[in-house]
């Protein structure tokens, strides 16, 4: 009997400690704040996209991080921005609302930008927190066209000359470092894949005298590795 009744007090307190982890666990996971940041990142062309294009991508980028209850898990939203180049020029404005030796700034800009949904496995929330995401989303490839005048707040002429999009998923790494409770430092890699796309090759833009733009395009897919470093809050 006193056998039955110690073995039954064991079993209990082993029950109560299994029981207290798991709670101390769900607790820590349902006090995990959410995150919002944004930095420089650099894209890395890869394979085809390096052979055809061959020339890093530099832009900013921000990232949403919503927590799922008790598990170490965070849904969110990754916005990229990225500068591929351009062309510009003084042209003459030839408009009765402006002078005849009036002149603006033609400028053809291209620009990728990704929109990329992510699911984010982070199983530390401290000052240091290790993930690992995958992601998976859009890339768009656009060129504008735009015409700006001294002492006008608005450009004269908004154009754009060509759009593609393409489908692009991958993963991604990252660490954030929390000097305080509410700042932190991020530093993430990203491997994206994406589809084949036709988009304006910049360096073939040239503007005429007159103000007439011409452009080449190229295709190729569209693989590539970005590089993040920024700042961040959680809340």
């Amino acid at each position: 009997m006193r056998t039955l009744f110690l073995l039954s007090l064991i079993t209990l307190a082993t029950a109560a400690e299994a029981q207290q982890r798991q709670d101390d666990w769900r607790q820590n996971f349902r006090g995990r704040p959410a995150t919002l940041g944004g930095g420089l990142e650099i894209g890395i062309p890869v394979g085809a996209f390096a052979d055809t294009w061959g020339r890093e991508i530099v832009g900013v980028s921000a990232n949403l991080g919503v927590p799922m209850r008790i598990l170490p898990f965070d849904w969110g939203f990754d916005f990229a921005w990225g500068s591929m180049g351009g062309e510009s020029r003084l042209v003459d404005i030839d408009q009765e609302n402006f002078d005849p030796n009036t002149t603006g700034n033609l400028s053809v800009r291209s620009n990728v930008y990704g929109y990329h949904g992510t699911l984010r496995f982070k199983p530390i929330n401290g000052k240091v927190s290790p993930y690992i995401e995958g992601m998976a989303g859009l890339r768009h490839f656009t060129t504008r066209t735009q015409i700006k005048v001294d002492g006008t707040s608005e450009p004269l002429l908004k154009e754009r000359n060509a759009s593609a999009f393409t489908g692009s998923a991958g993963w991604a790494v990252g660490l954030q470092v929390a000097p305080s409770r509410a700042f932190y430092v991020e530093g993430r890699v990203e491997r994206l894949n994406g589809g084949k796309v036709t988009y304006v090759d910049p360096r073939s833009i040239s503007i005429s005298a007159a103000g007439d733009v011409d452009y080449e395009t190229i295709s190729s897919p569209t693989r590539l590795v970005n590089v993040h470093l920024g700042i961040g809050f959680r809340f």
